[in-house]
């Protein structure tokens, strides 16, 4: 056999020689790009992002803790609207001379009590029960934001991971090409050992790397069928930038906060204005005889029992709902500042994500245009194995770059949309 140096290999031999590089990569099963058992997203066009969402918060833990909410908000309203803060009770007593003096005397007194409401308690009561509904409102809204704000990033991440993978195997299969082109010119005696086995250490390392990207791909695809229970994917995840450029009180955490201290004001309110005892009035009949020779005496009677001054168990019970009002105006000022901060930091991603995508596009045009051309000038033999490796995983960088700030674009404009309090 003739060996040639890689300058006087004719360049007719090499064309030749590369024509039979799939032939090659077909036979040579242990260095070609195989099959991963990692399957693909199924993707579903009837799916829409606002049914995924619904079909998610149906399932979710905090669903069931909504629905124990509306009782109580139904419970509230419910003894607002009565009359009587308290059931009626039945008093009944029966006096009788028979084991003492036994000359007939005798007094039965039977009586209903009905309690009332105290000055203004009635009134707090039925404001604690009016904020309570406007607070169920938003706690849904609430719920229904933060479940986006989950879905929204784990979407993001499984079509991040998916395509880190995807881009993994594609590149995969272009060294594997290569490989099975250097080792042609191995064989023909223009490439040396070396840069046979350089070529296969690198194919080898590229290997591994698509193997944890597939790894990390299925762990995204099971976090995400655990969250909504579904195996597909809507079609298009992608979202219309909100035109909200500021936090309002009509943003879902906000408003949830600003009704939560509105409640926690009412029960405030409600303690200041309840007692443990309470007014009643009375009603009784009482049935008498002075003795066996007198007659009975019937009688109808009205009462009324008013507490002279409040519990002195309402003082520490009025400081645990000041204290409790405190916390929630705390956690009011606490959202505000991280919703302002989140906002920020979406709006800074978004920005430096455009940026860098008009940069990486350019940068792609270009490595592209280059890759071609150093191709052509490898197959030439104008510069060695080495490389030609080297340049090849510049492009790889620059290639996966590209294709994954396409992506990261779509979630910072996802990101927006949270920040600013629009759900799915």
């Amino acid at each position: 056999m003739q060996y040639f140096s890689a300058g006087q290999t004719p360049k007719l031999s090499r064309k030749l020689l590369l024509s039979a590089l799939l032939c090659f990569a077909l036979q040579n099963p242990l260095w070609a790009a195989g099959e991963h058992a990692a399957e693909a997203l199924r993707l579903n066009a009837g799916l829409t992002l606002s049914s995924l969402l619904d079909i998610t918060i149906e399932r979710h833990p905090r669903a069931g803790v909504l629905a124990a909410r509306s009782a109580t908000v139904a419970a509230e309203t419910r003894y607002a609207n009565r009359w009587l803060p308290e059931s009626t009770a039945l008093n009944a007593f029966h006096l009788s001379d028979n084991a003492l003096d036994d000359i007939g005397v005798y007094e039965n007194e039977v009586a209903l009590s009905f309690p009332l409401w105290l000055p203004g308690e009635k009134k707090a009561q039925s404001r604690l029960s009016e904020v309570l509904a406007v607070a169920q409102s938003s706690d849904e809204a609430a719920l229904r934001w933060r479940v986006s704000g989950e879905l929204r990033r784990q979407l993001w991440q499984l079509k991040l991971a998916e395509r880190h993978w995807q881009l993994a195997k594609e590149q995969e299969q272009r060294l594997s090409e290569v490989l099975a082109q250097v080792t042609l010119f191995a064989e023909a005696g223009e490439l040396s050992r070396a840069d046979q086995l350089a070529t296969m250490e690198e194919l080898a390392v590229w290997k591994g790397e698509t193997m944890l990207l597939e790894a990390e791909f299925m762990d995204a695809l099971r976090l995400y069928r655990s969250f909504t229970g579904l195996e597909t994917i809507p079609a298009d995840t992608e979202e219309p930038l909100s035109e909200r450029q500021e936090i309002s009180d009509e943003h879902p955490a906000l408003r949830q906060a600003l009704d939560h201290l509105a409640e926690s004001s009412a029960a405030t309110e409600l303690v200041r204005e309840s007692s443990n005892s309470r007014p009643s009035v009375d009603v009784f009949w009482r049935g008498f005889r002075g003795d066996s020779t007198s007659p009975d005496v019937d009688a109808l009677g009205i009462g009324f029992a008013m507490p002279l001054g409040k519990s002195p168990r309402r003082e520490p019970r009025v400081a645990k709902a000041f204290e409790a009002y405190a916390l929630a105006e705390a956690e009011l000022l606490e959202t505000r500042r991280l919703l302002q901060l989140q906002l920020h930091e979406a709006e800074h991603v978004l920005h430096t994500t455009r940026a860098r995508l008009e940069n990486s596009e350019m940068m792609f045009e270009a490595a592209s245009e280059r890759f071609g051309l150093d191709k052509m000038a490898f197959e030439l033999g104008e510069f060695s194995t080495r490389e030609w490796l080297r340049r090849l995983s510049r492009f790889k960088t620059i290639e996966r770059s590209n294709e994954l700030l396409l992506i990261e674009q779509g979630a910072a404009v996802a990101a927006y949309n949270q920040a600013v309090g629009e759900s799915l």
